[in-house]
């Protein structure tokens, strides 16, 4: 099942409001206005090259508990309708090359991880963590829209231990009445190599994706 990101955070407004389809999502600020991004493709054309360099920094099945499975579709990862704070991150902004794998649970509160791994021009990774960090931050305040459901969206800091040489982890929060969903996502960079993680949940506590940090700031 195709999820891409912008399904996965529409899937988690939906959570909200168990009466309402998501249907597409849209941010506006209270004080500036957030774009959508257009459909972008979850992997750039890679050679064999650095798809050799690209492939070991991405998790893989053996990293997650039974139930979840690995999304193969082509827009598994796909950005169409994603908040711009959230798609940068997903897109790696400013990467020479970045890979995407997407890894859904099924289950009764149907759950989804995605990350990207990319590489950077030297030095230009380390810079682009302070970039994304504020980027991922202008939407908090904001609202996010599907279908008649409208969620109110904040960002707080969680702690996921490290982010090696540089980076953040953030929790951003859907609120709707007396209903949440959240994303955590992690950004991480070592030498010219980053990775973003995010994990689409109906639950607050950070315990699995913290775990699941570790794996991926490990693998960089």
């Amino acid at each position: 099942m195709a999820l891409g990101v912008g399904l996965a955070m529409a899937g988690g407004l939906a959570a909200c409001s168990a009466s309402t389809t998501a249907t597409s999502t849209t941010t506006t600020s209270t004080s500036t206005s957030s774009t959508s991004t257009t459909a972008a493709p979850p992997t750039t054309t890679l050679t064999q090259a650095q798809e050799a360099a690209l492939k070991p920094l991405l998790l893989t099945g053996s990293d997650f508990p039974s139930g979840w499975a690995q999304d193969t579709a082509t827009d598994a990862a796909g950005t169409k309708g994603t908040p711009s704070c959230v798609a940068d991150l997903v897109l790696l902004k400013d990467s020479n090359t970045r890979s995407s794998v997407v890894f859904a649970d099924a289950g009764s509160s149907p759950t989804a991880v995605i990350q990207t791994v990319g590489l950077f021009s030297p030095g230009k990774a380390t810079a682009s963590a302070k970039m994304l960090k504020s980027t991922f931050e202008s939407c908090n305040g904001g609202t996010l829209s599907s279908g008649q459901v409208k969620a109110t969206i904040g960002i707080k800091a969680i702690s996921v231990g490290s982010t090696g040489d540089a980076g953040f982890a953030a929790q951003m929060i859907l609120t709707e009445g007396a209903q949440s969903s959240y994303l955590d996502v992690l950004y991480a960079v070592k030498g010219s190599n980053g990775t973003f993680l995010g994990w689409s949940t109906t639950t607050a506590s950070t315990t699995f994706f913290a775990q699941l940090a570790a794996i991926a700031v490990a693998k960089l």
